[in-house]
Formats: structure tokens, C-alpha cells, sequence
């Protein structure tokens, strides 16, 4: 009894203790090392989760841009659409000096418009201010409604527009001269097309003489 009782009360010794430790940090490095080992493939379950996730956004945003795109492409005429006639003929009657022959000023009121303001090419035919009937006539040309210049350099008198012959890149003007009288209907005519060739006014036809 003696020596069992004289061994259980034994306090450890020294190398009993770097022993005793050093288990347990076996223990405690092997268990870290087994939570590491159920970690990492949590993690790379999760990255390749966020990479699908990533895709996906890019892939939405993607197909976004193209329909936006593809809106814009198909509807570009409505948004270049220019002002009522009104606004138009104001906007280009503010940029025109006055008749050279007659020294007034050209009247707001047509007297004749295809205008449109979606056309590529269309018009407005004024006269001068307290016209009569063989008073010069100019004719405003207009791209979507914005004001490109006059057809001619100068205003010639008895000027019509045909309008079953004009397209919407296309005006066809008549012009008469060479008449006996004012009110004659003799004379010649010189027909004048001008186009909108997609950058510009083209005068497909020479204009009248005089």
C-alpha cells in the first residue's frame, strides 16, 4: 500500500510535462489541420458560386446594351425630326437678306410647302412682302426640318412646286419665263430637281436662264 500510495502522489516530473504538452499540441494541430481540410472546399464552392454569379450579371448587362442599341437603331427618324413649319420658315426668313432686286424683306406666309419635317428634302415657296403677281419667289429648303439655303442664288417670278412629281429626298420646281404678258400662260418652263444625296443638295437639272 505503502508504494502505490507513495507512486500515485508522485508529482510529475519535468520530461512527464513536455510530454504531456507536447500530445496535446499534436492534438490541437491535428484537429486545425482537419477544420482547414473542410474549409477549403467550402471556399472554392463558394468562389466558383460568385464566379456563375459574375458571368451571369455580365451576360444580363450584355444583352441590356444590345437591345438598347437596337432601339435606338431602329427609331432614329422620330428624334430627327425638326419644328412645325411655322417655327421653320421663321428660323430661315431670320437668316435671308433682303430681295437684291426689290430691296424687301420675304413674306412669312407660303405660298406654296411640301414641308415635312421627317423628310430628308422638302419646301416652302415665299415671296416678298406686298407682292404682286410677277414678284420674285424663293424657294426654302429644308433637310428634317432644318433650313439648308434657297434653290437658287437669286428669286425668280412664276416659280411653282410639283408636288406629285417630288419624293421625300426629292422637290421638282417649275420655273416660267419668257411670257408675252404677266398674266400669259405662254413662255417656256425649265423643271428643276433638287435631291438630298445624303450629305447635301444636288441640282440634278440647270436652273432657268436670266
Amino acid at each position: 500500500m505503502s508504494s502505490q500510495t507513495s507512486s500515485s502522489n508522485r508529482r510529475p516530473s519535468r520530461s512527464d510535462r513536455e510530454e504531456y504538452f507536447a500530445r496535446r499540441q499534436s492534438s490541437l494541430t491535428v484537429r486545425r489541420e482537419g477544420e482547414m481540410c473542410g474549409r477549403v472546399p467550402r471556399l472554392r464552392l463558394t468562389l466558383r458560386r460568385a464566379r456563375i454569379v459574375g458571368e451571369a450579371i455580365a451576360v444580363v448587362i450584355t444583352v441590356v446594351a444590345g437591345l438598347i442599341g437596337w432601339s435606338y437603331r431602329i427609331a432614329p427618324a422620330a428624334a430627327q425630326c425638326g419644328p412645325d413649319q411655322a417655327s421653320a420658315v421663321w428660323t430661315a426668313l431670320s437668316r435671308l437678306p433682303t430681295e437684291r432686286l426689290t430691296g424687301r424683306r420675304f413674306a412669312s406666309a407660303p405660298l406654296e410647302s411640301n414641308y415635312d419635317p421627317c423628310a430628308d428634302l422638302s419646301t416652302v415657296l415665299v415671296t416678298i412682302e406686298g407682292a404682286t403677281g410677277s414678284s420674285p419667289i424663293q424657294a426654302l429648303m429644308f433637310h428634317r426640318g432644318e433650313f439648308l439655303g434657297t434653290g437658287t442664288w437669286k428669286a425668280y417670278g412664276f416659280t411653282s412646286l410639283d408636288t406629285a412629281a417630288s419624293t421625300p429626298d426629292t422637290v421638282v420646281l417649275r420655273y416660267r419665263w419668257g411670257q408675252s404678258c404677266t398674266a400669259c400662260d405662254d413662255g417656256s418652263v425649265t423643271t428643276v430637281r433638287y435631291h438630298w444625296d445624303g450629305t447635301r443638295v444636288v441640282m440634278l437639272d440647270p436652273p432657268p436662264p436670266g
